[in-house]
Formats: structure tokens, C-alpha cells, sequence
């Protein structure tokens, strides 16, 4: 919930916590408001006799529900609001079939023509403005301030013109909201990808470093170790010796703090606990969220590994699912294999190229390597793309 700098929520904020009951309760009440509204200015002119007919003055206001009804039905059931209103216009006209309702059939035809066009799809949409326009023309055929047939044609030429405007200005709104909300989703998935991407790139450092970690501790021991094994010719050769192991020792110590000191600031999560096997429903379920299709299975006696084995394992499937995408009629398909002295990991689907899906492949190769075991990559003849590896087990206690 967004807050502003004071800590209240921001008007916006607050109007997307409108809960449906309160947002039905708004709608109808606006609705109703409307209604009063239409009969408050169509009433009294349909109470008058000198431009109505006498005998419909009482019985002619009664009929008013049948064209009122409509209205707090064009929100949810815009077709059926445009079904109703012509309904409505024949029942109104009955008694005499002389009746004066034009003043209330307009503006309630107007009130749902725009909803109708706005929610319902196109085939719906035109249901709709056909059944208003049939509703208007009876009105115009049986009202009593015009000629019968003078008065369809009268009413025909006025209201389908603007019933015609009304119901496309509805259409270029449907459209624009339409592609908004088709705007708001593609940024909506850019930004995730740009933070998968931004997280992989942070993971991607730290192998790197993890790398040039272990290359500098690997080199100046390797060399310390040769000095020191060698036997010294005299005292000048030992202590040459012995110095060059410090200098050695301190330079590996050195740059080790630095590397170090680096991997804490690309440390995500540190407070966090360290991602296993037990956590990879969550892990399919973002990557579910994001529309795609993913399927799990596994194979054999699951047990608890070790912490660098599950680690290294979450990782690995975490990278390949940058690297293989599913849809729904083709789901991605991973299996993890138990066996007894490894474990294997299999990610079948479509190949994502490009440089997130490069980057993604290269820190799970180096993963597994690193870890001992066996990485490959590949796009089966007229078959999935297939991303296999396989770990070396150790029992958890180890």
C-alpha cells in the first residue's frame, strides 16, 4: 500500500481499497440518483394535459419502473439493460398505446447506450444499440405528442444518429482502456524481467568472485607450499625463503579480504536463510505468476542432502528456468532424480535466447562445475531444448 512521505495513504491509494461491496453500493446509489433525476424531469411534463393524452395522464406515470429498471442493471448486464428498456418501451405504451414517455425514454436510452458500449464485447455491443433502437422507434411510433407513423420516422432519424455517436465514443474508450491495461501488463512483466535480470547479474558476480577467490588462495598456497618444501641450501636461502612465503601469505590475505568485502555488498539476502530443494514450490510458483506453464517431478527416495548440494541445486534450476520457457500447451518439465551417490537435474522446454538467458546459462554451468559435477546444454532434432546436470551427493550430517 503506498503511503505518502507523512505516512497516510495517498488518495490514489485509498481508491484502490474501495472494497466491491462498497464500489456496488456507490453504483447503485449513483444509479438511483439518476432514475430520480429522469423522473424528475420527465414527470411533470407527462402530468400535464394540454400536451398529453388525457386518458394516459394517470395510468402513464405508473408504467414509469418499466424504463426506469434498466438503469442500475447497465453496469453489470449491459446486454440485458438494453433488452429490458425495449421490453420497457412497449409495456409503457399498452395502455393507449398513445403515451407520453419521450422526456424519460431518451435519457434513460442514453444512460445505458454508454456502459453497453464501454463493457460488453462487439457482438454484445450491437445486440444491444439494435434493441435501444428498436425500443426508441416504438416509442416514437406510439407517442402522443407526434403522428403515429410521422413520429417513428421523426424518431428514427434523430435517434439513431445519436445513438450511433454515443455508442462509438463507448468503443474508443473500450479501446483505449483496453490497450492501457495491455500497456500496464507488458511494463508490468518488463519490470520483472529487468529485476530477474538484475538479480542473475548479481548472481553472476559472485561466481565470479567466488572464482577469483579461490584462483588467489589456490596460486599463493600452491607456491608456498613449493617454497616451503624445497630444502634450504644455506641461512640466506631460508630466510629468502621464508620471506618470500610471508610476502606470499600477506598479499593472499589482502586480496582475499577485498573479494571478500565485495561478496558482502552483492550479498542478497544475507539475513535470509540459504534457498534448498524444500523451496522450489515457491520458485515455480513466481515463475508460474509470470504466465508461465511449469510441471515438477521426482524420481526416486527424496532425503536431505547436504547445504552445499541443495544450495547448488535451487541455483541451478533457478538459472535454467531463464533459459527454457513453457507455455500452456507446452509446459516446461523439470525432474530431479535421487540417486545414491548423486543427484540429477533435468529442465526440458522451449530455448530462450539472448543475453539474459546466456548469462543465466553460464552461472549454472559454473555452478555445477565448481561443485564437482557435470553440466550440458542442448536443443534436441525437432525436440525440447534440454538442460541437464548432475551433483555429487553428500548426506547432510557430512
Amino acid at each position: 500500500m503506498r503511503r505518502s512521505p507523512s505516512g497516510t495513504m495517498t488518495d490514489s491509494a485509498r481508491r484502490r481499497t474501495v472494497s466491491p461491496v462498497n464500489r456496488r453500493r456507490r453504483d447503485l446509489a449513483i444509479d438511483l440518483g439518476i432514475c430520480a433525476a429522469i423522473v424528475a424531469y420527465g414527470l411533470p411534463p407527462m402530468l400535464d394535459a394540454s400536451v398529453n393524452d388525457p386518458r394516459a395522464t394517470t395510468i402513464g406515470p405508473l408504467l414509469l419502473p418499466a424504463l426506469l429498471v434498466a438503469v442500475p442493471l447497465r453496469r453489470a448486464y449491459p446486454l440485458a439493460a438494453a433488452c429490458v428498456f425495449a421490453v420497457g418501451c412497449v409495456i409503457t405504451a399498452i395502455p393507449t398505446f398513445h403515451q407520453f414517455r419521450l422526456v424519460i425514454a431518451i435519457p434513460v436510452a442514453v444512460a445505458i447506450l454508454f456502459p453497453l458500449s464501454t463493457r460488453a464485447a462487439r457482438s454484445r455491443a450491437l445486440a444491444g444499440l439494435a434493441a435501444i433502437l428498436v425500443g426508441l422507434v416504438v416509442v416514437g411510433a406510439t407517442e402522443s405528442v407526434v403522428p403515429a407513423f410521422a413520429g417513428a420516422l421523426a424518431m428514427a432519424a434523430f435517434v439513431v444518429p445519436t445513438s450511433l455517436v454515443v455508442w462509438g465514443a463507448g468503443r474508443i474508450v473500450r479501446a483505449r482502456e483496453r490497450t492501457a491495461a495491455e500497456l500496464t501488463r507488458r511494463s508490468q512483466q518488463l519490470e520483472r524481467q529487468r529485476e530477474a535480470t538484475a538479480a542473475l547479474a548479481v548472481e553472476i558476480d559472485r561466481e565470479r568472485l567466488a572464482a577469483d577467490l579461490d584462483l588467489a588462495i589456490r596460486t599463493g598456497l600452491e607456491e608456498m607450499i613449493e617454497l616451503a618444501s624445497q630444502d634450504a641450501l644455506d641461512a640466506a636461502d631460508a630466510r629468502s625463503r621464508f620471506s618470500r612465503i610471508e610476502l606470499l601469505g600477506r598479499e593472499s590475505l589482502d586480496r582475499m579480504r577485498t573479494l571478500l568485502g565485495l561478496l558482502r555488498t552483492t550479498d542478497r539476502g544475507a539475513r535470509e536463510p540459504r534457498p534448498t530443494l524444500e523451496r522450489l514450490d515457491a520458485l515455480l510458483a513466481a515463475a508460474r505468476n509470470g504466465g508461465r506453464a511449469v510441471e515438477l517431478e521426482f524420481e526416486g527416495e527424496r532425503r536431505p542432502l547436504g547445504a552445499g548440494v541443495e544450495l547448488a541445486a535451487y541455483r541451478t534450476l533457478q538459472h535454467a528456468l531463464a533459459v527454457v520457457s513453457g507455455a500452456a500447451d507446452s509446459p516446461t518439465r523439470i525432474r530431479v532424480r535421487y540417486l545414491s551417490d548423486r543427484l540429477e537435474l533435468e529442465v526440458l522446454g522451449s530455448r530462450v535466447t539472448g543475453g539474459a538467458a546466456s548469462a543465466a546459462l553460464m552461472a549454472a554451468r559454473e555452478r555445477v562445475v565448481a561443485f564437482g559435477g557435470s553440466f550440458s546444454a542442448e536443443t534436441q532434432p525437432h525436440g525440447p531444448h534440454v538442460v541437464r546436470a548432475w551433483l555429487p551427493t553428500v548426506p547432510a550430517h557430512a
